[in-house]
């Protein structure tokens, strides 16, 4: 491929490549910034929706299935992690199944009570 002609100001003709306005091209570091928001907001949208999950689930079951899930969580974490129990001997364990225990909409008052000394605290 040769580029033959003149420039139009020169006395070349107009049909020859000199004579097209050429659009610059975008900057590199705009297109690189165009991609890196793209994934960027793509992974803060993963990052949420995998946040969201558990909730997902616990809305995807059957009422019973819930019923029982909670059931057993709970009787769990009132065997591992209450005073009669087990006391603090597994406390990230308690935390976890306090965390997961309010979630439910069957952990009432008293469950709240129950879960509250194991959830954490917020931090300035």
């Amino acid at each position: 491929m040769r580029n033959e002609g003149t420039p139009p100001d020169e006395g070349g003709d107009d049909k020859n490549i000199f004579a097209k306005e050429l659009a610059p091209p975008p900057s590199i570091w705009l297109r690189k910034g165009t991609w890196l928001g793209i994934v960027f907001v793509g992974m803060v949208g993963v990052f949420i929706w995998l946040q969201t999950g558990d909730n997902r689930a616990l809305e995807a079951m059957s009422p019973s299935q819930r019923e029982a899930l909670f059931t057993e969580t709970r009787d769990e974490f009132r065997l591992l992690c209450l005073p009669d129990g087990g006391g603090s001997r597994w406390p990230k364990k308690c935390a976890r199944h306090a965390a997961f225990l309010v979630r439910f909409s069957e952990c009432d008052d008293t469950c709240r009570r129950e879960v509250a000394p194991f959830l954490p605290q917020p931090t300035r």
